[in-house]
């Protein structure tokens, strides 16, 4: 999935809020092996036990509806989504499924009347912000 995504400052925070405040937070699948001490650049997997949850405080960048954040807390009801503006939609976007990991600390200097901003690229993933008066 490539593209520029923006996203509402406030729900940001807010979904940020309910991944610290959460008493369980789950992994990514990527992070499930990585926690498992597993190289994900090596063909050597290993059936074995993945670890569910444990992660640290942040977000899922996720393109199974639409594209959109949500916080990594394991609510049963799943918790709240921030949409990126322009991409709320019941269909998938893009070619396949992404779940990216996005650590809390660097969301916490996000003011509510700001704009972050994720852009992507096969290689990588930029944060940066759109600071409104």
């Amino acid at each position: 999935m490539e593209g520029r995504f923006e996203f509402d400052g406030s729900e940001v925070r807010d979904l940020v809020a309910e991944s610290r405040a959460a008493k369980e937070r789950l992994y990514t699948e990527a992070q499930r092996y990585i926690a498992a001490g597993i190289d994900l650049q090596s063909n050597e997997w290993r059936d074995e036990e993945l670890p569910e949850s444990g992660a640290s405080p942040g977000l899922w960048l996720m393109n199974d509806r639409g594209v959109y954040l949500r916080s990594n807390s394991a609510l049963e009801d799943g918790g709240r989504v921030a949409y990126a503006r322009g991409y709320q939609a019941e269909i998938p976007f893009g070619d396949e499924p992404v779940c990216e990991f996005i650590d809390a600390e660097p969301l916490e200097q996000l003011r509510p009347e700001d704009t972050l901003v994720v852009t992507m690229s096969e290689q990588k993933i930029g944060l940066s912000l759109i600071r409104n008066p």
